[in-house]
Formats: C-alpha cells, sequence, structure tokens
C-alpha cells in the first residue's frame, strides 16, 4: 500500500494542538478553559492510533530482522529525545523557579509538583527516563516517574514499550498465525490491561487497544485498496452514523475515536472522489506546510515546554495584565516553537532518521 500523506499532515495538526493546549493550562486565562487542557490529551492519543499504523505499514513494507528494525526505531526516536531530556535536565532548577513564579495557570502546583520531584530524585529519574522505561514504573516507587524532566516523555516510554513488542504482536495477530499464538497474544494483551491500573500513564496496557486500532486500520486500508471484494463498501455511512454516536456518549473520551474515524472516511472517498469535503480535507492535510508540519512533529512535540519556561522568564520582566500577557505567551510559544523545532529536526531528527534508513539488512526475517 502506498504511502498515506494525509496521516503526516494530521500528525503536525496533532502536534500544535498539544502546544496549545499546555499554553492554556499555562496563561492565566478563565479556569474553565485551562482546566480542559484544550483536551490535548486527546492529541496523544491519535499519535498513538497512528503509531500503530505506522509500525504496521512499515513492517508490511519492510520486513526485517529484528534487531535492525529495533535499531533503525531507536534512531528515530531516540536522539532527539535525548537531547532534549538532557537539557531538561540541566535546567530543571530554572524549571522549578519558573513555575513558582508563574502565573496561576490551572496546572501550576502540578508543575511544581512534579519540578520539586524530579531534582529530589535526580539520579533515579535520570535513569528511569534515558532508557525510556518510566512507564513502567509504578509513581509509588518513584513519585512524578511520567513526567519528570520533560512532562511530554511519557509517551515516548510508551511509544518504545510498543516498538519493543510491536513485530511479535503484528506477526501473532496474522489470520494465517496458529491459534496458540493467538490464545497466547489475548493473554498478554489481558494481563496488561489488568496491570494498567497498578502503572502509571505511559504504561502500554493502559492505552493497547488504541495501538491496536492503528494495526487494523492499516490491515482494512490495505485490503480495501488492494481490491478485497468483501471490504468495498460505502464509507460515508461511518462518518453519517458512527461520530454521532460517539457525540451521543457525551464524553470527550470518544474524540481521538471520532477523529480516527473521519480520517479513514477521508482517507477512502478523497480517493474516490475529486471533489467534496473530504477530498478538501485530504487536500489541506497533504498541503507543503502541513506535510512540514508533520515531519517535523516529534521535534514540536518535545521542545515546546522548554519554549514555554523560556517565555515565562522573558515575559516576568514586564509588567503585563493577564489577557496580554496570555497572548504574548501564546505568540512566544508558537514562534519559539516553530524555531526549535526546526533546528533540532533538521540538525538532528533527520540526520539520525536518514541513517537508520540507510542500513542495510540482508538476513532472513523471524518473528517467531
Amino acid at each position: 500500500m502506498k504511502y498515506i500523506r494525509e496521516l503526516e499532515g494530521l500528525r503536525g495538526v496533532m502536534a500544535w494542538w498539544v502546544v496549545v493546549g499546555h499554553w492554556s493550562t499555562t496563561a492565566a486565562i478563565p479556569h474553565f478553559i485551562g482546566k480542559t487542557k484544550l483536551y490535548n490529551g486527546y492529541a496523544v492519543d491519535v499519535f498513538v492510533i497512528l503509531s500503530g499504523f505506522a509500525i504496521a505499514a512499515l513492517i508490511d513494507k519492510r520486513p526485517e530482522r529484528y534487531g535492525m528494525y529495533i535499531t533503525r526505531r531507536f534512531l528515530r526516536i531516540f536522539p532527539v529525545y535525548l537531547f532534549f531530556l538532557v537539557l531538561s535536565a540541566l535546567l530543571a532548577p530554572l524549571a522549578l523557579q519558573t513555575w513558582q513564579a508563574a502565573p496561576a495557570g490551572y496546572m501550576q502546583d502540578n508543575r511544581i509538583r512534579i519540578a520539586t520531584d524530579s531534582l529530589t530524585y535526580f539520579w533515579p529519574h535520570l535513569w528511569a527516563h534515558l532508557t525510556a522505561v518510566q512507564g513502567l514504573i509504578p509513581d509509588r516507587f518513584l513519585p512524578s516517574t511520567d513526567y519528570a524532566f520533560l512532562g511530554q516523555a511519557w509517551s515516548i516510554s510508551l511509544e518504545w514499550q510498543f516498538y519493543l513488542i510491536a513485530p511479535f504482536m503484528i506477526a501473532w495477530a496474522r489470520p494465517s498465525s496458529p491459534a496458540g499464538r493467538m490464545v497466547w497474544l489475548l493473554l498478554i494483551a489481558v494481563v496488561c490491561v489488568g496491570l494498567a491500573r497498578f502503572m502509571p500513564t505511559g504504561f502500554l496496557g493502559t492505552h493497547l487497544h488504541k495501538f491496536l486500532i492503528g494495526i487494523f486500520s492499516f490491515a482494512f486500508l490495505k485490503a480495501r485498496f488492494e481490491g478485497n471484494p468483501a471490504l468495498q463498501f460505502p464509507m460515508l455511512p461511518f462518518a453519517v452514523f458512527g461520530v454521532p454516536f460517539l457525540v451521543f456518549l457525551n464524553t470527550p473520551a470518544t474524540l481521538p475515536y471520532m477523529i480516527w474515524i473521519l480520517m479513514m472516511v477521508t482517507i477512502v472517498i478523497a480517493r474516490e472522489q475529486e471533489k467534496g469535503p473530504f477530498a478538501a480535507a485530504s487536500r489541506a492535510l497533504t498541503h507543503p506546510f502541513a506535510l512540514k508540519m508533520g515531519n517535523m512533529a516529534y521535534s514540536v512535540y518535545l521542545s515546546h515546554m522548554l519554549v514555554i519556561i523560556g517565555a515565562l522568564n522573558l515575559l516576568e520582566r514586564f509588567q503585563l495584565g493577564n489577557v496580554a500577557f496570555s497572548a504574548a505567551l501564546l505568540v512566544l510559544t508558537l514562534i519559539g516553537t516553530l524555531i526549535f523545532s526546526t533546528l533540532t529536526y533538521r540538525l538532528i531528527e533527520k540526520p539520525f532518521h536518514e541513517f537508520g534508513r540507510s542500513l542495510k539488512d540482508k538476513r532472513e526475517v523471524s518473528y517467531a
């Protein structure tokens, strides 16, 4: 199946949604707006589904031995992650001072607590984050384990856990796999979900179903685009009935699934129709600027909290009212994140990613 560019554009939209959401919890704006965090946590849920889709597509397109696969994945996420982690650890004392002096945003108390825990348990947190295993350490053993230093890193640990087992999950879930494998896969899933109540947010079991949605979405689109007659049904009813049904459930937690349904419908219909709202949405998501933002999404995601800390330190020098302060913080956050993430993408993320893609693998593949 060909590369689906709309998903790259979607990745960029989700990254900037997270940025604006974190601004909203920092600025001194009406409490109810900050309290929702503009629902930016659901943008991360979409990232998780996207990751399941992307890894399934990668393994389908380029089967390779496990060692090469995990090396490429390491080079894809760790270099720029380690850069921001080390920088955040070095600036941890400044971060604590900044949150203590910041306006009374919705997340201020939590950020002060996390910054304090980061310094109190500095070395355990640093070692856990360097290996991206913080999502496997319960908070009662290491306070603020998910969010120390670099708050967004909880999802990096989650992604790394998924990368480590994804080839086996996908191989074992194939229709041609023995029934015994499916039983083991189901048992592992049940155990993971059962453990989730005792584990931090970045534990794989808490989000396993989202990865699986991505994996099965890839399998569906691949089969449909390859002409499977059983899957050549109209997609529009999924948007017409599926999204209103989720709205009827009246919970924001359905938001990422609504977005994903609309994306799947858009991808299919845009390839069947040259005009209409779905074709227009496809063109918007595949616009060169949208694709550029999608390429940089990981750097945007990792960099923006450091930019917010820098912007807060700059703005405290001026006597601004709440509205002016919040507006200035938003502008500085958007511009600063764009500049910072562009640099780290070009100088760190992209070179290592291209190096990983250039590695050759000629050995036989087996995840049996």
